[in-house]
């Protein structure tokens, strides 16, 4: 492989496929503030593929401050982290032999997430991550950073790994992580599609080959 490459990885949905437990945590929280139950049809009109925000306001009735969605949102993922902890949800299939290599072949790694510091937390600890990524190459939605599309945590990531933008490899799962990603500068990215089915993301600048998981990589393709 070669040595002066870099490789970025979004998380939840490419690291772990774990959207399930998202809509799930969103359907329970969600039920609590309305104080009824919601249906699966729901559950896909109003939670799936929309943001915090709009799925906030759409539940209360009215808009939110950005203060008032982190409050609420910290709840959300409360419910979330509970869900996952009584659950065995493993690595993608096939990531950590693929991490394991790019660790053997020296290639540097980065996170680039819109998960907060405490799910982070609970990631590192779950997962050991330690084992393949530094934390200070972790670049989480955390502060005042703007989330994806824009390329801002991607552009941290790359930074941080001193490599040039166009000689980054990039993991994504979602429409607005792969516009990230190519804003930042980065054109080759690969769709992860395990646990979303966006078939649509091969067709998006920058993306050049599309996967269900990490055991489709052949590391020969890499060198």
């Amino acid at each position: 492989m070669r040595k002066d490459i870099a490789v970025i990885f979004d998380f939840n949905g490419t690291c772990i496929f774990d959207g399930k437990y998202h809509n799930a945590a969103w359907k329970a929280y969600c039920e609590e503030l309305t104080m009824q139950k919601l249906s699966e049809a729901d559950v896909d009109a109003f939670i799936v593929g929309h943001t915090a925000k709009e799925i906030l306001e759409h539940f209360v009735g009215y808009e939110l401050s950005d203060s008032m969605v982190q409050q609420f949102s910290e709840e959300k993922e409360r419910i979330y982290r509970n869900l996952i902890a009584k659950e065995n949800l493993e690595l993608a299939p096939g990531l950590e032999t693929f991490l394991n290599f790019l660790l053997l072949a020296g290639i540097p790694r980065a996170i680039a997430s819109v998960a907060d510091l405490a799910n982070m937390n609970m990631y590192f600890e779950r997962y050991n991550l330690e084992r393949w990524f530094k934390w200070e190459n972790v670049v989480i939605g955390a502060g005042n950073i703007p989330l994806k599309p824009h390329p801002d945590l991607y552009l941290a990531a790359i930074d941080k790994l001193g490599v040039a933008a166009e000689n980054c490899l990039v993991f994504e799962d979602s429409l607005s992580g792969v516009e990230a990603a190519y804003v930042a500068g980065v054109s080759h990215i690969i769709a992860v599609i395990g646990d979303s089915w966006r078939t649509e993301l091969e067709k998006k600048p920058g993306v050049y080959s599309m996967i269900h998981d990490f055991t489709e990589l052949n590391p020969e393709n890499f060198a």
